[in-house]
């Protein structure tokens, strides 16, 4: 992560650092950051932090409530047993390598997205991560977008990940040599 965060202080000196220490977190699942993690891992995710940090700061945020057992999307009017109720489930802790229910995430991103005012992925794309399983993690969400084809191509910035490290000059240019 260090090196990763030198290259970019090199093109901007002030470049925070807690970007990639974020950046490293979605790659490495949230494990150590001072593990050694590729390029293309790398600046995939650093494009979906760095494009949709917005995006990312909320969908932790709904995460995290999922987490602890309280539904964003979910109005509750106060009643006696409805307090007792949400009392008995705050003492539950829920399995945070379990992640939460992908169905209730994915109404909750979409609620967000309906009255987000910054940029976000296509609710296709996410629609699309969500359904093919059944529970998530916050990372592993993550490193589904960063690896996901169509979100690549709706940012615009990046080619395609197998066309990452084609050079078809350099190419020519190491066969010459």
């Amino acid at each position: 992560m260090s090196e990763y965060s030198s290259l970019l202080q090199l093109l901007c000196p002030d470049f925070p650092a807690e970007m990639v220490q974020n950046t490293a977190r979605i790659v490495l699942i949230d494990d150590a950051t001072d593990c050694l993690m590729s390029f293309s891992d790398f600046i995939y995710s650093f494009q979906i932090q760095f494009f949709y940090e917005e995006f990312v700061e909320s969908i932790s945020a709904i995460y995290q409530d999922l987490l602890s057992g309280k539904n964003p999307n979910t109005v509750i009017v106060p009643t006696s047993t409805s307090v007792e109720q949400l009392s008995s489930s705050a003492n539950d802790k829920p399995d945070v390598q379990e992640g939460v229910d992908a169905t209730i995430f994915c109404e909750c991103i979409e609620g967000l997205c309906e009255r987000f005012k910054h940029k976000y992925p296509s609710t296709v794309a996410i629609k699309e991560i969500l359904d093919n399983t059944q529970r998530v993690s916050f990372y592993g969400f993550l490193m589904a977008l960063a690896k996901h084809e169509g979100i690549n191509q709706d940012i615009g910035a990046l080619p395609n990940k197998p066309d990452l490290l084609i050079d078809p000059e350099m190419d020519q240019e190491l066969e010459r040599l």
